[in-house]
């Protein structure tokens, strides 16, 4: 383990971070062993951020001797400590808040943020559930400027990574913060030495922001629809969900299945009851098998769910 000194007097570049969930973790692990950097870390975790499991960039901190700041907004006696440390260049990485003008016009260089999109596309704040709804195969990451728009900055550099298959919206929003870490230890020391040209951004783009936090789920969709939605909301979010009398059934996985003597009939009927558990419901074209369920109150899906029965449509 390396210790820094708090005052990190002799380092060539003063790095202000402000970041939060594994992505802050890891930045401050790669930025604060650095001999050439001073660091200081503001930062804010919520109950959320300890419910799904993030690592805390604060931990990282006091294990390298790193100032840092807990913070959800930026008050007088914290902007003037700030304006003391005097940056060479600001980081935002996924900080849940935003970052005053003033405090943003401290760093000598323009200040960035990695956001999980090749911008002008998937701008927004949370755009990463879009990319399994939208049925794409790859998903980018950017280092941009940034400006009073949002995520409209000129960038600096971007890249494009796969989405695995049957990837869940949890997952893939952990892959993003992965990839933004080493996207930035890449490009970390053209970042400090201002190497990188910033390019403008073309054509107007396109903005995604959150999805509704609870999804009950509409059998007459289409299969594909269906399925994207699962994996979406599947766990530690709250799962897609459906009734049948008068139980709930939370659903965070399921598979596509097309048994023998299907022929369509409308969305939401049980066809069949599995003997290892799962059960196959009709969708507007095809069936889907539910693989990974929870049923409250609390009963089996063969005991539960008879063939033909229809399940409630929202």
């Amino acid at each position: 383990m390396t210790t820094r000194s708090p005052d990190q007097s002799e380092s060539k570049y003063r790095v202000l971070l402000f970041t939060a969930q594994d992505i802050g973790f890891e930045l401050v692990e790669l930025l604060g062993l650095r001999d050439d950097i001073a660091l200081k870390v503001v930062t804010h975790r919520t109950e959320r951020d300890a419910a799904y499991g993030y690592r805390d960039a604060v931990d990282a901190c006091r294990k390298h001797g790193i100032p840092f700041d807990s913070a959800s907004r930026i008050g007088p006696a914290l902007f003037n400590d700030l304006r003391s440390f005097a940056p060479d260049l600001l980081i935002s990485a996924y900080f849940p808040h935003v970052i005053p003008d003033d405090v943003l016009k401290l760093s000598r260089r323009p200040a960035i943020n990695i956001h999980p999109g090749i911008l002008p596309l998937y701008r927004g704040k949370f755009p990463t559930p879009w990319y399994i709804l939208n049925g794409e195969t790859q998903y980018g990451m950017a280092i941009h400027q940034l400006d009073a728009g949002i995520d409209t900055g000129d960038v600096l550099t971007q890249k494009l990574y796969p989405i695995p298959a049957n990837i869940t919206g949890h997952a893939l929003y952990r892959d993003t913060m992965k990839a933004g870490s080493r996207l930035i230890a890449e490009s970390l020391d053209d970042l400090l030495s201002g190497r990188l040209t910033p390019v403008a951004q073309a054509g107007p783009g396109t903005y995604y922001n959150r999805i509704e936090p609870r999804w009950q789920i509409d059998w007459n969709l289409p299969r594909e629809a269906i399925s994207r939605r699962v994996r979406v909301h599947a766990r530690p979010y709250f799962p897609a969900f459906t009734f049948a009398l008068n139980h709930m059934i939370s659903i965070n996985a399921v598979s596509f299945d097309d048994p023998p003597g299907f022929q369509a009939q409308g969305g939401g009927i049980v066809f069949e009851t599995g003997d290892d558990g799962s059960f196959v419901v009709t969708c507007s074209d095809g069936c889907l098998r539910v693989t990974d369920f929870e049923i409250l109150p609390s009963a089996s899906a063969a005991s539960l769910l008879k063939s033909r029965q229809r399940l409630e449509l929202p």
